[in-house]
Formats: structure tokens, C-alpha cells, sequence
């Protein structure tokens, strides 16, 4: 039997510690009073309770109903919900994947200033995915992304400078704008600035930390390639970035990234070699194979891409939201 509705007054009275102790109870709880929230207007709410619906976040997984919280958002003038609607439509959340249609809501929303709206369309832009392949247009969308503080934009910059994309190369110049996009915690710019900054300056006690943030950011997928990329570099302290990078890779729990790291370990690439604990991850790799055996027979449904950090972050703009509840029921926007 579902639980007490609660009412617009209810949200009203409730201080902000006592919401930020409902919340923080786990993610089924606190997916009934975003619910709430965003049955009460509550934009951020809406915004959030659609992303926990595409993830199934603390409920059951339905990108359906996720699109439609995006499109009420979206219709309340929210550039963020005219952004999320892209994305639906860019990666097929809810709906068919749509490149054309997800190019028109990220355009309507980069227009409105927002900046990941303006990196997703220049991505699409770059790639030529759903829009005409525009380099020149790609580089103004990411320039805007950049200047609104977006350092995954930062880095794309940079990179567009270094490889010389649509004008002469120049070097210099990425550093600047990898330097930034690493210093925005972008992990992607921050390897991207500890290695042409070795590459140019042959720096490397200056380059190393700047490595090794950005394992410690870094996705798997990114981290096992730092790591295939790093592990035959002749620097040992390279080697143990490598190592590191291995390491990270194998949080995937995936076969390959676990067997990877067992050879690491066996090799001793980041130090001493290490048979007992490569032995452990070898077996997990047997096990992690064997796994996906199984589940290849089974056939079973694909599992979503979780998206955590990001429902975090709207968590906690719908308590800053509800903090001032006493105004407008109604109103704005990813």
C-alpha cells in the first residue's frame, strides 16, 4: 500500500536539516519526497526525480517516465530539462535514439546559455551524428561551454588547438587550456596536460601528480587505456602510474581489466612482483568470466549506466531549493 501523500504544506513547514535527514535515509526514501517535490513543481525536483527514474535510483527503472519529468521541466522553462530531453533522445532513455532530435533540444537549450547543452551539441557537431559533420561550429560551442566553466569543454579546446583542427597547430596554447580543464578536476584534461607537459618541457616530477589525479578521477574504460598506454614507458615512476591505472581499470569487475592487473601484479610493474595477489586476481578474472558466460546464455536485459554523482548533485539542489520553500509553486531547467 503506497505511503501518506505529502502535501505541498507538509514540504512548506519541514525545516531544511529535517529534509536533509529524510533524504540522506537511502535511496528509496529519499526517492518518495523527490517525488513528492516534484509533484509539488518543485523544478530541481523534477529534474532529479526523472534522472532517478532513468537510473532506477532508489525505484524501479522507468526511462519512460524519466523523459516525461525532463518534459515537464523542459515546459516550465527549464534549460536543464530541455538539455536532459536531448540526452533521452542522444542515448535512447525512454524513446528510439535520435540524433537529429536530440541536436534540436540541445541547440534550444545552448541558446538559453547552458553549458552542457553547448558541449553535447558541439560533440554532435564534431562527430557529425544527427547534424552536418561542422568542426569550426563544434570549436564556437565548446569556446561558450568553456567560458561558462566547463572543463571537459576546457579540454576539448585544448585539444582541438594541439592536433590543429580546423587551423595550424598550437602546442602552447593546449597547455593553457588543458591546464584549466585539469585544474575544473576534468580527468580526462588533466592527463591530457601532464602529458604534453612532459612532452614539452620533460618535466616529470611536475607532470606526475597531474597523472596520477587523474587515475584517481578517471573512469575504468579511461584507466585502462592510461594504463596500456603508460605500462612500456621507460620512466619506472611512469610504470607505477601504469600500475595505478591497471588497478582502477580492474574496479570494472570485468575479465579483461582483471587479468590485466594480474599480469601487472605478477610482472611487478608498479615495484615488487606480486604472485599471491595476482593469483587472487586471476581467479577473479576465471570468476568474472565465467560470469559473463552465464549472463551471454541467459540473455539477460542490458544493465543502464549509472549515473550516481549525478543524482547526488540534484539531491542536493532540491534541498537548496526546498530551503526557500515559501515561494512559487511552479517555475524553471539539463
Amino acid at each position: 500500500m503506497r505511503e501518506q501523500w505529502i502535501s505541498y504544506s507538509a514540504l512548506e513547514k519541514m525545516g531544511p536539516d529535517v529534509l536533509r535527514a529524510r533524504i540522506s535515509e537511502g535511496p528509496a526514501q529519499a526517492a518518495r519526497w523527490v517525488e513528492a517535490a516534484a509533484l509539488n513543481g518543485l523544478i530541481n525536483a523534477q529534474l532529479a526525480w526523472g534522472q532517478m527514474l532513468v537510473d532506477g535510483h532508489g525505484v524501479r527503472r522507468d526511462p519512460a517516465a524519466g523523459l516525461r519529468w525532463f518534459s515537464i521541466a523542459a515546459k516550465a522553462g527549464s534549460a536543464e530539462g530541455v538539455n536532459m530531453v536531448g540526452r533521452c533522445h542522444e542515448l535512447g532513455w525512454g524513446v528510439p535514439p535520435d540524433p537529429t532530435e536530440a541536436a534540436r533540444h540541445y541547440r534550444a537549450a545552448a541558446d538559453k546559455g547552458h553549458t552542457w547543452a553547448q558541449f553535447n551539441l558541439a560533440t554532435l557537431l564534431l562527430e557529425g551524428r544527427g547534424v552536418p559533420a561542422d568542426r569550426r561550429g563544434a570549436l564556437a560551442w565548446y569556446v561558450h561551454s568553456a567560458r561558462g566553466g566547463n572543463a571537459k569543454a576546457m579540454t576539448m579546446v585544448g585539444r582541438y588547438l594541439e592536433l590543429g583542427w580546423d587551423r595550424p597547430a598550437r602546442p602552447a596554447a593546449a597547455l593553457r587550456w588543458y591546464r584549466r580543464g585539469a585544474a575544473g578536476a576534468d580527468y580526462r584534461g588533466q592527463f591530457d596536460y601532464a602529458r604534453l607537459l612532459l612532452a614539452m618541457t620533460g618535466q616529470l616530477d611536475a607532470a606526475l601528480p597531474w597523472f596520477t589525479r587523474a587515475v584517481e578521477n578517471g573512469v575504468p574504460a579511461f584507466c585502462r587505456n592510461v594504463g596500456a598506454g603508460l605500462r612500456e614507458a621507460d620512466e619506472p615512476e611512469l610504470r607505477r602510474i601504469a600500475h595505478q591505472a591497471l588497478e582502477r581499470a580492474a574496479t570494472s569487475g570485468e575479465a579483461a581489466d582483471l587479468r590485466a592487473y594480474a599480469i601487472a601484479l605478477a610482472e611487478g610493474l608498479g615495484g615488487a612482483p606480486d604472485p599471491e595477489a595476482a593469483r587472487h586476481a586471476f581467479v577473479a578474472a576465471r570468476v568474472a568470466e565465467d560470469a559473463a558466460r552465464a549472463q551471454a546464455a541467459a540473455r539477460p536485459a542490458p544493465v543502464p549506466r549509472r549515473r550516481g554523482p549525478r543524482v547526488v548533485r540534484l539531491l542536493a539542489r532540491v534541498l537548496a531549493k526546498l530551503r526557500a520553500i515559501g515561494q512559487p509553486r511552479v517555475a524553471e531547467r539539463r
